[in-house]
């Protein structure tokens, strides 16, 4: 069984919180990509005997009225990585093709931005929620 096939089974019967369900078929697909992205992320949810019922009650603990998109898959991480985290980053588009007026070296420019030879402005949303 793969990790996608595990989740969907486990994620089709479960039972969950109000909070659960709310934030529940956001954290299956988030599961799902990372488990595309990588191929270990994957195997942890193959063999781990935590389901995804535990993982979305993980992400909603103690979370209140309201939890943030982001804490809830820093958390959905966490449960199956301990120590792990989610980094997430916004590159910002002016208009311009997202890209500052500060002129960089053509070979320091990412691989897509080599002819406009300047850096995207990137801009990390994890101080937003620290």
């Amino acid at each position: 069984m793969t990790a996608i096939e595990k989740i969907d089974k486990e994620f089709k019967g479960a039972k969950l919180s109000q909070h659960g369900n709310a934030v529940g078929r956001s954290v299956v697909d988030v599961l799902k990509t990372f488990c595309k992205q990588n191929d270990e992320f994957a195997q942890a949810i193959v063999q781990n005997k935590k389901t995804v019922a535990d993982c979305i009650a993980y992400t909603v603990k103690d979370a209140g009225r309201s939890i943030s998109d982001i804490e809830v898959y820093r958390r959905a991480v966490e449960f199956y990585f301990k120590g792990a985290t989610v980094k997430f980053e916004m590159i910002l588009d002016l208009g311009d093709g997202g890209f500052s007026n500060k002129p960089i070296p053509a070979e320091e420019a990412p691989e897509e931005n080599k002819a406009q030879s300047k850096p995207p402005i990137r801009l990390s949303l994890d101080d937003l929620f620290d």
